[in-house]
Formats: C-alpha cells, sequence, structure tokens
C-alpha cells in the first residue's frame, strides 16, 4: 500500500531535518532490554516499517510492506560514550537511508548500575515532535515490562538507587536570555511535591491498566488543490503555485531528483557547516513563577519567551510557531503539525507585560482564525513536488536555476528565513514513570529547517522544563 507525501514533500530534501530527543532514565536496566523495547517500540508504529520511494515522475510516498511480519527495517539502537552533542554533529551529516526504511537512530551514550541516558534522532518524515515523544513512551512501556518480566523470573524487585541526574543549568546565560521579568510572589514547594506525588500514583495505574498497542500511521493529505478550492484556503496567494508551476514546467523541464542528488546536497552543505546547540534547564519554582505571571497576564509560556527574545535582540523579528493538528488525540507517528508566523518588535515604551499581551494577540489571532492556521499545508502542496524538493536543494547549494532560485527567496529558503521558530511541547501527554523506571530528564532539540536560523524548542515532563536553542554556523 502507498501513501503519498503530500503536505510533508519540504522534508524530503531537506538537509537539516532530524528531531533530536534526549532522556535520562533512573532504575537498573541492560543493553539487551533496552534493545529488545527499541525493536518493540519500532514494531509498533507502522510508519517506521515503511520505505520511501520516489518514482520517475517525481511523486514520492510511503511504501507500507503487505508481509504481515514487521520489522524494524533499518532503524537501530546502538551503544557509546560519546557526548550527546558530538553525536548530533556527527549524525546530521550522513543520510538517513529513508529508501531502505531509516527513519530513526537511538544512541545509549551512558551507562551505570542506576540507569543510563539516552539520543534520539528521528528523521522529520517519521513524525512531528508529538511523534517522537510517542515513540519514547512506547520505547518506555516495552522496557518497564521487559524489567518486570526480568525481575518476576528473579523473584525481586529492586529499590531505586543514587542520586537524581545532574541539572546542566547554565545560570547566567540562562538568567540574561529569558527571565527578564521576575516576581517575588510565593511559591508552595509541598503543594508541588504533593502534586506530583498524585501524579506518579495515577501514571503507575495508567501502566498497569494500558495495553501496549499498534499503531496506524497518520499523516495530513493535501486534500482539494483544484483553482477554487485552493483560492478558497489560502485566499490571494493562490496564484503564486500557478505562476511558479508554470514556470518550473517550462523552464526547468520539471526536474525529478532521487537520493542521489540527496547525497550531494548533504556533502554539499555540511562540507563547512555544523549544530550549535544550548541547553537550559529551567527550575520547577522558576516556572510556577512564569506561569503566575502568564495567569494573570492571560498569555501563554510561548508568548513570555518570545517577548523575551525579542526584548533581548531588539529588533522586528519574523517568527515562526509549529502547531499540533491532532485534532482527535492520537498518538500515531507521523506528521501531523501545521505552523503560523508572525512580524513583531518589542516596544521599549511599554512595559513587558504590554509587550507579551500584544505578542499573544497576534498568536491568537492566527490560531482562531481557520485560515491562517491551515494555510502552510495546502499552500506548499499546491506546488509541483519536484520544485518544492528544489527549494531544498537551492538551500543546500548544490542546485540552482532562475525558477527556484527565485521562489526559494521569495518563501525563505534563501538568505532570508524565519528569525526564530518555537515549538513548545508543553507538558507531555507521557507518562513520566514506568513501574520501577523513570525519565529523569527529558530535553527536546527540533531542527534547523531550511527556513529557520533560530529555533527553539520547549518541552515539560514532571518537574523538568528545559528549553533548547539551535543554529547552524
Amino acid at each position: 500500500m502507498k501513501v503519498n507525501i503530500e503536505t510533508e514533500r519540504s522534508d524530503l530534501f531537506d538537509v537539516s531535518i532530524l528531531i533530536a530527543m534526549r532522556i535520562h532514565i533512573k532504575g537498573k536496566v541492560s543493553e539487551e532490554r533496552l534493545m529488545l523495547a527499541f525493536e518493540n517500540a519500532v514494531k509498533s508504529h507502522e510508519i517506521l516499517g515503511t520505505k520511501v520511494c520516489i518514482d520517475e515522475d517525481g511523486s514520492a510516498y510511503y511504501l507500507i510492506s503487505d508481509d504481515e511480519e514487521k520489522t524494524t527495517g533499518a532503524n537501530g539502537i546502538s551503544f557509546e560514550t560519546s557526548d550527546w552533542k558530538d553525536i548530533i554533529i556527527r549524525e546530521e551529516r550522513k543520510r538517513f537511508r529513508l529508501e531502505e526504511g531509516e527513519f530513526l537512530k537511538a544512541f545509549v551514550y551512558e551507562m551505570d548500575s542506576i540507569g543510563c541516558k539516552v539520543l534520539f534522532l528521528m528523521h522529520h518524515l517519521g513524525g512531528d515532535g508529538k511523534s517522537l515523544v510517542y515513540f519514547i513512551e512506547s520505547f518506555m512501556r516495552f522496557l518497564a515490562e521487559n524489567e518486570i518480566k526480568d525481575n518476576r523470573q528473579n523473584g525481586k524487585i529492586e529499590k531505586e538507587s543514587g542520586e537524581s541526574i545532574e541539572s546542566i543549568e547554565d545560570s547566567d546565560l540562562f538568567d540574561d536570555f529569558i527571565f527578564l521579568e521576575d516576581t517575588d510572589s510565593d511559591i508552595d514547594i509541598l503543594e508541588i511535591e504533593k502534586r506530583e506525588k498524585e501524579k506518579r500514583i495515577k501514571e503507575k495505574q495508567d501502566l498497569e491498566n494500558n495495553e501496549l498497542k499498534n499503531y496506524k500511521m497518520r499523516t495530513i493529505p493535501a486534500g482539494d488543490l483544484s483553482d477554487k478550492a485552493l483560492l478558497d484556503r489560502v485566499g490571494p496567494l493562490a496564484i503564486l503555485p500557478k505562476i511558479y508551476n508554470k514556470k518550473w514546467i517550462e523552464d526547468e523541464k520539471k526536474r525529478v531528483f532521487g537520493f542521489g542528488d540527496m547525497d550531494e546536497a548533504y556533502e554539499t552543505y555540511w562540507k563547512d557547516r555544523k549544530s550549535v546547540i544550548y541547553e537550559y534547564v529551567i527550575s520547577p519554582e522558576r516556572v510556577e513563577k512564569i506561569l503566575s505571571k502568564c495567569k494573570e497576564w492571560n498569555i501563554g509560556f510561548t508568548a513570555y519567551v518570545t517577548t523575551a527574545y525579542l526584548r533581548r535582540l531588539g529588533r522586528k523579528l519574523d517568527i515562526g510557531f509549529a502547531v499540533d493538528a491532532r485534532e482527535d488525540g492520537n498518538r500515531a507517528m507521523g506528521n501531523q503539525a501545521t505552523g503560523i508566523s508572525i512580524k513583531c518588535a518589542y516596544n521599549y515604551e511599554k512595559s513587558f507585560r504590554q509587550n507579551a499581551e500584544k505578542v499573544q494577540q497576534l498568536m491568537t489571532k492566527k490560531l482562531e482564525d481557520d485560515g491562517s492556521r491551515n494555510f502552510i499545508l495546502p499552500f506548499m502542496a499546491a506546488f509541483e513536488p519536484t520544485l518544492v524538493d528544489a527549494l531544498n536543494l537551492e538551500h543546500a547549494g548544490s542546485y540552482r536555476s532562475k525558477t527556484s532560485k527565485k521562489l526559494a527567496n521569495l518563501l525563505g529558503y534563501g538568505k532570508k528565513t524565519k528569525d526564530l521558530s518555537i515549538t513548545n511541547l508543553t507538558r507531555l501527554d507521557i507518562p513520566e514513570n514506568y513501574g520501577d523506571l523513570r525519565i529523569d530528564y527529558f530535553s527536546f532539540i527540533p531542527p534547523v529547517i531550511s527556513y529557520g536560523k533560530n529555533i527553539i524548542g520547549i518541552s515539560t515532563l514532571g518537574k523538568n522544563t528545559v528549553m533548547t536553542i539551535h543554529r547552524v554556523k
């Protein structure tokens, strides 16, 4: 069976497209258990058993095997002692073999008697940020199931030991960057601990009652892209795909690119570049203070972060925000996200609160308007798929044409990219505890996509709120 690659076509030839997440697992595990859990988790998500195909006419699709025997494809887990940032820098230069079914890699980079640290790298065609979160949930459930079976066979359950895995907060840079507006409000630490204890009890009950599932892949189809339908969906800009598609077909003869072109693009782009990643831990007390202000001002945490960034840079910014499009709350892997953008500058004649309220107003206006919230997917899907590929190759520097260069500059794939892109996964809707195992730390590093520059990822699990900033230099 085939599932067409339509609204996610811009991910196919993007050379900086790896979603990274890293977790610290507290609790004794073994290499064998980790490998088995990874294998079972891969098999439980249909998309990880597919392959990507590109036909001679340029159409691309996921190929789902008719074989009932599930395999892990080219997805794998390995063990090493390298620093996690070094692993990302090394692996981002390697093209995922999508044609062989490689979407996901895991690296256990630290391991001892009290736990381990795991880095997950997923190609965006394997899914969006939430997809990888749900994969990690599956992985942890299988890991807990394996450990429970092993402990029962040995007639005992080992108790937790050791200290919590260390904080990595860089306080000087962190304070300067984000918490520009503080508050003296009191925080009830006992109340926080009480809520966390109740949460752990509920998570344990949910784990015991929840059966491990198999998830069918889910993506967002392009839908009706006829002239009339596209005009209704994206407005006057519907003329743009029509103009450039004609130019592409007439001037460039609808050039079709393959995996060989992808290899060349990776080699060209990463020759003199590498990722720079900053990671900040936000204490529970500080989060409570910020959320208290957000509630008082009727704004979201994302608007607060955005405003802090605007005040620091002091100029008008073009800012993109990823938006979850899972209307039914499904936990399947696949690209189910859209996005909005705003342009804004900090007004130093007004208070931080007033600026934050303005940012929230701009965001809310876009989010509450169906046309704005759902604009980008049908708009990009309306371009000739091979022209979308060319935009990414233009960005990588491995291909040039008059049509693709002009469109790349127009759509932000050239030198003028988004100044800032933010993905806030908010409080993750997965358990923190899995039997005797616990995710003691969670960090999310979004990719520096072709049309982005400064990429911020925010996630919260348990008492941990972590913000990352990802750039390519």
